[in-house]
């Protein structure tokens, strides 16, 4: 439901590019980059992307500040799989399977799962983990004027940004996609340079589209910065969406298309 709602949504600007891209000739190196420009725009503004950029944005603090870091981030770590990805595919001139390609996709709804549940609860990993080693803590000690000296337990949670979670997700949603975007490179391209350059503008294409998405995910929770209860409908908002769009992949992939049988 929610991703046929979300297509319907984006269902025009979706035409504009198809109409677009129909247009281009990929005869020639200049057409094939423009190709991979428009596709990689577009690519960005799928469901399931903007479900997980959207869960990081909620939970992350000055929300619109970090907005289009977060997006980038996502963007650079997509295409840094893909770029592996591609530059395996094009030496080596293989494919990957599809049901590989389905089982990685089913990968990606686990983790939109994941992502709704520490959305939901604020659950951290890192700071679990941290609890448990004791890590990432120090003492602070501190004297009174009347001579008594103490000290205390200290962190910098609240301070340090988890970029790399970005990373991770845009990584993530690479290696899922990597196996339709590298049939199109192959169809078309020849040259492994050529190649390696369409997945590279592809990836500047999908880093500035998700950048200006996460930038409208944010819009929302900067207007409701000052209202607690609203800002916490629109995380759980996030949150709903992100589970519901995991949810429906997994059940898709894994029971109705049996991505994990033969």
């Amino acid at each position: 439901m929610v991703l046929e709602m979300f297509d319907i949504i984006l269902g025009p600007i979706f035409s504009v590019f198809e109409s677009v891209e129909s247009t281009i000739d990929t005869a020639a190196p200049a057409g094939v980059l423009l190709l991979g420009l428009l596709v990689g725009l577009r690519h960005a503004m799928e469901a399931d992307h903007v479900a997980a950029v959207s869960t990081m944005v909620a939970t992350s603090r000055g929300r619109l500040r970090r907005a289009p870091i977060l997006g980038a981030l996502w963007g650079l770590g997509h295409t840094a799989t893909l770029f592996v990805a591609g530059l395996i595919v094009l030496l080596l001139a293989i494919h990957i399977p599809e049901n590989v390609s389905g089982r990685l996709e089913f990968g990606v709804g686990v983790m939109l799962l994941f992502l709704a549940v520490t959305t939901f609860t604020g659950f951290n990993t890192g700071r679990f983990l941290r609890g448990i080693f004791r890590k990432g803590s120090h003492e602070h000690v501190h004297q009174h004027e009347n001579g008594v000296v103490h000290s205390h337990g200290h962190t910098h949670e609240e301070e340090h940004h988890h970029d790399h979670k970005s990373v991770i997700i845009g990584m993530v949603h690479g290696m899922a996609g990597s196996g339709a975007l590298m049939l199109a490179v192959l169809a078309t391209i020849e040259s492994v340079p050529l190649g390696l350059v369409y997945i590279a503008i592809f990836g500047a294409g999908s880093i500035a589209s998700m950048a200006g998405i996460s930038v409208l995910i944010g819009l929302p929770f900067a207007r409701a910065k000052n209202h607690i209860k609203l800002t916490m409908a629109l995380k759980y908002a996030s949150a709903v969406v992100a589970f519901v769009i995991g949810a429906g992949m997994v059940y898709e992939l894994g029971f109705v298309e049996q991505v994990f049988q033969g």
